[in-house]
């Protein structure tokens, strides 16, 4: 294997594994801080599974919808990029579902906002397509993360104050030995995945038509008409086009008897199958094509970092708060056990994520955020969706910041300090 070349310039402030809207909340927000940040990310570009599983709505980012309270629950950067998405029609105003308060959104519009949002910060860089083959985290007696990849340019090694795993799926901590805990595929929620349509009538898209639409499916799924992988199957406009995104929640059998590698492909024959009986056996849907499919099914659920504290599903259903907190957790309990139905778990008020939920217990120049946070596997249904990950993200990001600057470990970073730097980057 070529050796990679020493290069100091390959040294950093913090290093980002993980392109996802986590992982770029987090370079965003380090960067803002004034680190020197790079972003290293497997995929061919970034967004995670906003533009790699087309998830089309930001949830998590209002207080539940009993409340009355339209305002942001976490007013820092979630709320700039949503509102920076609405401006340029990548999303939608936010709509009402049940207890709830989503924003619609287009992946493929929020690519180059993403895009836009990486070019104008000069302290980042973004490397696409990394494989990274080697990770040595700094403990107690190293200060030096040391991580060495290949991507299109060849090999690199590149070394940094701090690490943030972002993955998804605690990859990067699982690499280097760092304390994770997780659940096997029988046990995790269902994955989703989500195809773009052209040729969709305007009433199945919307209100009690979407409903129709869905039990249509459903029974001829159940008589034996449909493939019975097709039993859930979702429809929902895209913001500002005449376009639906299809969403396929996947079975449990489906995932269990599909290799990883090759579950988005089976769930494609899916939603094809679908498309053909739409187009067979549906007023309206001669011209129902595919038009966007994505590159992998979208992830509810995966490894997660053991942290220095961890957030359990008391205390997203109390709403406890604590003055540890750094980000603030307003969606439900959603689990998605079932292919065919969530069960969802509401809240009253929001709840307070710790600081010590996004830190190593075993590495403490490590910090992780979105779906590798330390929760337990109920807590996750309520802290994996995008607002939050957002909202962790940017805690995560500001806090590497500060330990890059300071020269110490994250986990001697000060909540407090966290929360006040996000503040006035808020009232700036």
């Amino acid at each position: 294997m070529q050796q990679p070349v020493e290069d100091p310039a390959q040294h950093c402030d913090v290093v980002v594994v993980g392109g996802g809207p986590a992982g770029l909340a987090a370079a965003w927000a380090a960067t803002d801080q004034g680190a020197r940040v790079v972003v290293l990310e497997t995929a061919s570009e970034t967004g995670g599974n906003i533009t790699g599983a087309f998830v089309h709505t930001i949830c998590g980012l209002y207080a539940p919808a009993e409340t009355g309270s339209h305002a942001f629950v976490n007013p820092g950067l979630p709320a700039r990029f949503a509102t920076a998405l609405q401006a340029v029609g990548a999303a939608g105003e936010a709509e009402t579902v049940g207890k709830v308060r989503v924003v619609p959104t287009d992946p493929g519009r929020i690519r180059r906002v993403i895009e836009q949002w990486c070019a104008a910060r000069p302290g980042l860089r973004v490397r696409l397509g990394v494989r990274i083959h080697e990770a040595s985290l700094a403990l107690a007696d190293v200060r030096t993360n040391t991580l060495l990849g290949r991507d299109a340019t060849g090999s690199f090694r590149i070394t940094s104050d701090i690490v943030v795993d972002t993955t998804g799926d605690a990859a990067l901590a699982q690499q280097a030995g760092a304390s994770v805990e997780g659940h096997p595929d029988s046990e995790r929620q269902l994955p989703s995945y989500i195809a773009r349509l052209a040729g969709v009538p305007a009433a199945d898209t919307a209100g009690y038509g979407r409903l129709r639409w869905t039990a249509a499916l459903a029974r001829a799924a159940r008589k034996g008409a449909l493939d019975p992988r097709a039993e859930s199957a979702l429809l929902r406009p895209v913001p500002g086009s005449k376009d639906a995104f299809l969403t396929l929640n996947l079975s449990r059998s489906l995932v269990l008897e599909t290799a990883r590698e090759r579950l988005a492909e089976e769930a494609g024959r899916t939603v094809d199958a679908v498309v053909a009986h739409l187009r067979a056996n549906r007023e309206g849907y001669s011209d129902c094509q595919v038009v966007a499919s994505p590159r992998h099914e979208g992830r509810r659920e995966g490894t997660r970092m053991r942290g220095r504290s961890r957030v359990n599903a008391e205390d997203v259903l109390a709403g406890t708060r604590s003055e540890d907190e750094v980000a603030l957790s307003s969606w439900p309990i959603e689990l998605w056990q079932d292919h065919r139905r969530a069960t969802f778990r509401h809240i009253g008020a929001p709840c307070g994520i710790p600081l010590g939920a996004l830190v190593s217990a075993s590495h403490p120049r490590l910090g992780t955020a979105g779906r590798c946070l330390s929760a337990s596997h109920e807590a996750l249904g309520a802290l994996r969706v995008i607002g939050t990950a957002l909202a962790t993200g940017e805690a995560v990001g500001i806090a590497s910041a500060l330990a890059a600057d300071r020269g110490i470990a994250l986990a001697e970073v000060v909540p407090a300090d966290v929360r006040l730097r996000r503040d006035a980057t808020i009232s700036g």
